[in-house]
């Protein structure tokens, strides 16, 4: 059995968890055998309104992108091509009115190495919340670690992550010992 994906490690997971479950339960005393019968009626019930509650609010969770024949699916499914052309527009439209034009080849030549190298990784949600963090201005490794509440190696490995795809660059200031800030290109 191939597993490759959230749905199915749940089910095994579940079904993993039932059955030694019902092994247990024989050999508990009769006394707590009683709470257990509970524990054991009540825990696949929990899992199935977990369950249906993911599938409502947060339905891109269950489903990875191999599960999609073609991964561009996978984004379009999840509405995020759609925000990297959106985004990749108001910056050209900011170039733009600063007087600097760009032709329109140039413009679909830049989306669509967009659309390969981030088809490619979806970002995780920490390098969201940098990106978020970042719109406000630039900030140092410090900073962004003590705003998200998170380790300073998972923000400087997020913010490498980022500068590889385009989306922040980082700002050093000459003749200073202060530590370099990142800050969004787009």
């Amino acid at each position: 059995m191939k597993i490759s994906n959230p749905l199915t490690i749940i089910a095994v997971f579940a079904g993993l968890a039932e059955t030694l479950a019902t092994v247990a339960l024989v050999q508990l005393p009769s006394e707590i055998q009683i709470v257990f019968v509970y524990f054991v009626m009540a825990f696949p019930t929990c899992i199935v309104f977990l369950f249906f509650w993911i599938l409502y609010h947060k339905n891109f969770v269950l489903y990875a992108p191999s599960d999609y024949q073609n991964q561009d699916h996978y984004l379009e499914a999840n509405n995020l091509s759609e925000k990297i052309y959106e985004q990749v527009d108001l910056a050209f439209e900011s170039i733009n009115k600063k007087g600097n034009n760009i032709s329109q080849i140039e413009i679909n030549a830049v989306k669509e190495r967009l659309s390969q190298v981030i088809s490619s990784e979806v970002l995780s949600s920490l390098s969201n919340s940098i990106l978020d963090a970042l719109k406000d201005g630039p900030s140092t490794e410090l900073q962004l670690a003590e705003r998200l509440q998170c380790n300073r190696n998972s923000i400087r490995k997020a913010t490498r992550k980022l500068e590889e795809l385009f989306l922040i660059q980082k700002i050093r200031y000459e003749n200073s010992m202060a530590a370099p800030q990142w800050k969004l290109i787009i």
